[in-house]
């Protein structure tokens, strides 16, 4: 197990250096191409991006993320990365959880009823729903319940949710239900899926003729063999949500890493744009790992194998 978590490591170190280069680089070819007269040769942003790469992973180990400006009213300031990542990264961590949260205390549920019911309307409805959530893009959906919440206030004079700024209350509603679309659709249909393929097999048939109940078979017997596929599924949900990030806190004006991510981006201000990709990588490589510890012990299979 030790021997794992080493590899894991080296890995999530080498994925977060390659972060912080292809930041700089891709910064590097946008500022090219909007010179005067481009270079198409990716050679010379290559190497500067190196170059840049290693200067900033060097005051990285000394604690140095960078320094990061914004305007804020009429003024602008500047400040370290680090404090700007401890503002904004609590924010979006809060959306997330309670994004996925709702995602799963919905999708896994709702998948596994359709499994178990054994009823085609419920699972067509099911797999249908899951293919809907899964194509519709972030941005669509969010600009659809704002309209929709405009819309209601307008005929109505009453307001049910704010439509954007930040809050931890009725300000989290639209872009956690936003940012949860995805992962609910994805969750309904792996638990459906696993759950179904699951109700075959001779271990499920014979607890069943033992006479346990159905919450038992369920609960024991199916939900510890599915929960592998749904931890793999729960990864990949929060994939989606923090590719979806960015876009959603724009819409919704919620002040956390992906908004102040984009601003950085346009600014083209390269040591914040890596400090926080790099923090966004980080927090998805840490999950996963901690992820595939939770799969070794959820199925004995899996750590002997890593023995």
């Amino acid at each position: 197990m030790a021997g794992f978590v080493f590899k894991r490591i080296l890995f999530i170190i080498s994925v977060s250096v390659g972060i912080v280069f292809f930041c700089f680089f891709g910064l590097n070819m946008a500022s090219n191409s909007r010179s005067p007269s481009p270079s198409y040769d990716p050679r010379p942003p290559a190497r500067a991006a190196a170059r840049a790469t290693r200067a900033y992973l060097r005051g990285v180990l000394r604690g140095d993320l960078g320094q990061v400006s914004e305007r804020v009213s009429t003024q602008t300031r500047r400040l370290s990365v680090a404090v700007r990542l401890a503002e904004a990264f609590p924010r979006s961590l809060g959306l997330l959880g309670a994004a996925l949260a709702v995602a799963s205390a919905v999708g896994i549920p709702l998948g596994a009823l359709a499994a178990t019911l054994k009823r085609p309307t419920l699972a067509g409805a099911t797999m249908t729903f899951s293919l809907l959530g899964i194509s519709l893009p972030s941005f669509f959906l969010a600009a659809l319940l704002q309209a929709a919440e405009i819309g209601w206030y307008r005929a109505t004079g009453t307001r049910l949710v704010p439509v954007g700024g930040f809050g931890w209350d009725a300000h989290m509603i639209l872009p956690a239900l936003v940012l949860a679309a995805r992962p609910l659709a994805h969750l309904a249909r792996i638990s459906f899926v696993s759950l179904r393929d699951i109700e075959g097999e001779d271990y499920v048939r014979t607890a069943r003729a033992k006479g346990l109940p159905k919450r038992i078979v369920l609960g024991v017997h199916e939900a510890r063999n599915a929960a592998v596929p749904i931890l793999t599924a729960l990864a990949v949900s929060l994939r989606f949500s923090l590719a979806s990030l960015p876009i959603v806190e724009y819409f919704f004006g919620w002040p956390g890493i992906g908004a102040a991510l984009l601003d950085c981006i346009r600014t083209g201000q390269a040591e914040a744009v890596a400090g926080m990709a790099m923090a966004v990588g980080l927090t998805f490589m840490l999950v996963n790992l901690a992820l595939d510890l939770l799969y070794r012990f959820v199925d004995p299979r899996l750590r002997e194998r890593s023995l």
